[in-house]
């Protein structure tokens, strides 16, 4: 009993050191090819995921969309799709771009089945556009 609790508490342990991650990816390459309709030369496509650990509702953990490759700890929800598009439509504007295309967005949750089913989660926000000029 005393071993199974204690390899549910490095369990946590570790989820929790790990949890909560927001990342950004740029993709400059297209072959030649065009992104959008107009002749707007393209600068790159953007990808942006964040995710966190929550108990319930509350982020215990989450990515900082303020401090990308940051962790807020009990801070703010900041795994939502509102925070991610913000933090897009940012690089796309450090890019020099003037229009953000395409925007596509994907929200899940995962519940963790330890140490105590329906009370942890794993939250994922994941956003990608194109920036053109």
């Amino acid at each position: 009993m005393k071993k199974t609790m204690m390899s549910m508490a490095v369990a946590a342990l570790a989820m929790a050191i790990l949890a909560g991650c927001a990342s950004v990816q740029t993709a400059t390459k297209f072959n030649s090819q065009k992104i959008d309709e107009a002749k707007s030369p393209e600068l790159a496509h953007i990808n942006v995921n964040n995710w966190g650990f929550y108990f319930l509702s509350t982020p215990l953990i989450a990515g900082s969309t303020d401090k990308v490759g940051e962790f807020e700890f009990f801070g703010n929800d900041t795994v939502k799709v509102e925070p991610v598009v913000d933090v897009l439509t940012k690089e796309s504007k450090k890019l020099n771009a003037t229009k953000t295309l395409d925007i596509v967005s994907s929200a899940n949750s995962m519940m963790l089945p330890f140490p105590f089913p329906f009370l942890f989660y794993i939250k994922d926000v994941q956003v990608s556009g194109n920036a053109v000029k």
